[in-house]
């Protein structure tokens, strides 16, 4: 049987991914098998079975020139991967799962900072209460630290989908069309975080204008109070991200070659961008702030130098149409 499914992967290289070629691949190799087994429970030995069943499938050039099919240079499908929607869904929960866990680990350092501000601000009252926190804050930062290697060393295994890969049409759209659905989820993450980093704010308000909470123990509520948003960052954003990496990096392998050509260009554009552009821009800002003392004002070269990285990549663009 394995035979007679490695014969099919042979015959179908080259052969365009699509939803019409993956159906009619498994219809094909659907038949073969089914023609095996009548074979085999007639008498005919297991050799007998494999040789009779490939003679009688012929041609499979034919049969794709009757569905309008033609082959594709073998090159493309050896140097780009073929991601089904198993791998990319995978990819998406492996991206949340990454995120949540990043997410817990900034709540766990953060709780071990707030433990430590806790046990400082009743330490009149309790004994060692400065050794317990420091335990409290190692305790928690071990934990934390944990997670985030952890998750750094997962992070390697996802490296594949970073780069253009070969995706089913149908894949694609369905995706995309989840996408715009998890939008929602997304929003309502982002504005749920933002609403308890701006809320953190009031613990330390309270301990700071009121006797009713000591300052120590406003900051160490804040600091959770943060922790607790950034889960909601994190988790929601790696999701998102996923989906935005499925929607740019997977190419029909129609155009996968073409659209890879735009994309290293589009990546040496980024790598300039971030790596000499923006440092070169902040380097201005410090020197013209400390040299003419316009702190005030001179934050202002950010908001330009937003708007020419913007027609930059517009110029970089336009390049590549050309």
């Amino acid at each position: 049987m394995n035979t007679i499914r490695e014969y099919i992967e042979q015959m179908f290289k080259g052969v365009p991914v699509t939803e019409e070629t993956v159906q009619l691949k498994a219809d094909i190799l659907g038949n073969l098998e089914d023609k095996y087994t009548a074979l085999k429970e007639s008498g005919a030995s297991e050799h007998e079975a494999i040789v009779t069943v490939i003679a009688e499938f012929g041609d499979i050039d034919e049969l794709l020139e009757e569905f309008g099919v033609s082959r594709v240079n073998e090159q493309v499908t050896k140097n780009y991967e073929t991601m089904s929607e198993s791998d990319l869904r995978q990819y998406i929960q492996a991206k949340g799962k990454m995120g949540w866990n990043i997410g817990l680990g900034v709540l766990a350092c953060l709780t071990g900072v707030a433990g430590l501000l806790l046990f400082l601000a009743f330490q009149s009252v309790l004994s060692g209460a400065l050794y317990i926190g420091l335990l409290f804050l190692v305790g928690f930062s071990v934990i934390g630290i944990g997670l985030f290697i952890i998750e750094g060393m997962k992070a390697g295994e996802l490296e594949r989908f970073s780069s253009p890969y070969i995706i089913l049409p149908g894949d694609k759209e369905q995706f995309i069309s989840e996408q715009k659905d998890y939008k929602r989820s997304f929003i309502f993450s982002i504005v749920a975080g933002v609403s308890l980093c701006i809320m953190s704010i009031t613990p330390i308000l309270v301990g700071a204008l009121t006797a009713v909470l000591p300052i120590l123990v406003g900051v160490a509520f804040s600091l959770l109070l943060i922790g607790v948003g950034i889960i909601f960052f994190t988790y929601s954003g790696n999701i998102w991200s996923a989906y935005e990496s499925i929607k740019h990096n997977g190419k029909y392998v129609e155009v996968i070659e073409k659209e890879t050509v735009k994309h290293k260009r589009n990546k040496k554009v980024d790598y300039v961008i971030d790596e000499i552009y923006w440092p070169i821009i902040v380097v201005i800002y410090f020197v013209f702030s400390f040299t003419q003392g316009t702190w005030a004002w001179s934050w202002i070269i950010f908001i330009l130098a937003g708007a020419l990285e913007s027609t930059i990549k517009s110029l970089a663009g336009s390049w590549d149409k050309d």
